[in-house]
């Protein structure tokens, strides 16, 4: 596949790698020189300097014969002119990111897709969302939605009062009735212990679970928690996304407050916002902290500048915060940050990247998600014509399957099926794989084989 990518950050030169080591044939558009000489000097691909949105660029980069164009720069309007130019040259896919809500806001007699947009993605919504799991099930370890949010994977350490401790996942497939969930890893100190049916769970094992969204109540149950608001949430920062999330936290809590710095900014935001306490402070300050009672806070969010954004938490949870959530644009030093305090870092460069490759349904994907608790990376592979799994039950692929590679999921047909032993899996099956890293070229392989010349 022809892949062009408008835009060389950190999102765009991670997509370049991903699909370059994938077989794609990729082009890179970006206007810092010094950044293509970047991408020049560590990936094998096609670097074009100049503006995305420029037809002579875009014609350098033979947009004529591109498959898909994925517009991520800065700009919303250099990504929308880009998808615009490029469904005019006849490329079939074209996935914009964007930012600014004067472009998402639904208007009468308006749509993206006029424009040339065929995938839309916007990181605030994601960054949202994903922070939603973190407060909607406290004290998770792991968390990720897939298929638009119809598939929800989600890790928790056992204590001894949880219902599913002490017994067989056998013993569990019956507890849950009527509610199918897989449990595709578990790890006991520090090892990943295969997920057989006679595998006792033990307190203090940690669970990756994969269910669709049906199944959550269930599961909740299984684990012994109950949903329930939290008494106050307070968010932090001058930015849209903390404004986002501020209105979408009100169903979880009994109170929300947003703490803005920027005067202007905060006045704005209130006019916005209804049932939401709009403070004007910056979370920096140990004495706005404590003006905002933050000791009495459940859930504080840092939702401002990346870079400010971890000092907030520190100091909130030095105040007495519960639980804090810093959003970082890059995951650099994250185990730093696990280790000084943070419940959690949401870092806002996967969150796009794994949002991009999940619109990209029709190709093997590579690593989807890398998981924190264990050596495990999670995949999303599609059963080619030539695959050697198609028309082969789960149970005949024991043997194929030497190697520790758990499948959580298939979607067929936009349905969500949780496999079990006689499942058999057909052609054009997208399917959701839990592996080790050393394993990932040889699943593309099994779903996928290279075609020989």
């Amino acid at each position: 596949m022809n892949i062009i990518i408008v835009g060389a950050g950190n999102v765009g030169f991670n997509l370049a790698e991903y699909f370059s080591a994938l077989g794609h044939q990729i082009t890179v558009i970006d206007q810092d020189k010094a950044r293509c000489e970047l991408i020049n000097s560590r990936l094998d691909v096609f670097v074009v300097p100049g503006i995305g949105s420029s037809p002579a660029v875009l014609a350098e980069a033979r947009i004529d014969k591109a498959d898909m164009m994925i517009a991520v720069t800065s700009n919303d309007e250099t990504n929308l002119l880009a998808c615009n130019f490029a469904m005019q040259n006849g490329v079939k896919r074209r996935i914009a990111r964007i930012r600014s809500p004067i472009y998402t806001t639904y208007v009468p007699n308006v749509s993206l897709g006029q424009t040339g947009v065929t995938s839309l993605v916007e990181p605030e919504k994601g960054v949202v969302d994903r922070i939603l799991q973190y407060v909607e099930l406290p004290n998770v370890l792991e968390t990720a939605n897939f298929q638009s949010n119809r598939i929800y994977l989600r890790g928790y350490r056992l204590t001894e009062d949880m219902p599913i401790a002490n017994k067989t996942l056998a013993e569990i497939r019956q507890m849950a009735e009527s509610s199918p969930m897989l449990f595709v890893v578990i790890v006991r100190e520090g090892k990943n212990i295969p997920p057989k049916g006679n595998q006792v769970l033990l307190p203090g094992d940690e669970i990756i679970v994969i269910m669709p969204r049906e199944s959550f109540p269930s599961f909740r149950e299984l684990i012994n928690s109950k949903a329930t608001k939290m008494k106050k949430i307070v968010v932090s920062g001058n930015t849209l996304t903390a404004i986002h999330l501020a209105d979408a936290l009100k169903p979880l809590a009994d109170k929300v407050v947003l703490a803005d710095p920027d005067y202007d900014h905060g006045h704005e935001a209130a006019s916005m916002l209804q049932d939401v306490d709009v403070f004007h402070g910056d979370s920096t300050d140990a004495a706005v902290l404590e003006e905002i009672n933050v000791k009495d806070t459940d859930c504080f969010i840092a939702a401002g500048d990346p870079e400010d954004n971890i000092m907030s938490c520190l100091l909130a949870k030095a105040e007495g915060a519960k639980m804090v959530i810093a959003i970082r644009e890059d995951d650099r030093y994250s185990g730093l940050f696990d280790s000084i305090g943070l419940d959690h870092v949401i870092n806002t460069r996967e969150i796009t990247l794994n949002a991009i490759i999940e619109r990209i349904q029709t190709v093997s994907i590579g690593t989807y998600l890398r998981l924190k608790s264990s050596d495990t990376e999670v995949i999303r592979v599609m059963a080619g014509a030539r695959s050697a799994v198609a028309g082969r039950s789960l149970r005949d692929l024991e043997k194929t399957f030497r190697k520790p590679v758990v499948i959580g999921c298939l979607i067929r047909d936009e349905n969500v099926i949780i496999p079990w032993g006689g499942t058999i899996i057909e052609k054009g099956d997208e399917a959701i794989i839990f592996c080790q890293k050393e394993h990932l070229k040889w699943v593309h392989k099994l779903f996928n084989p290279p075609v020989k010349e």
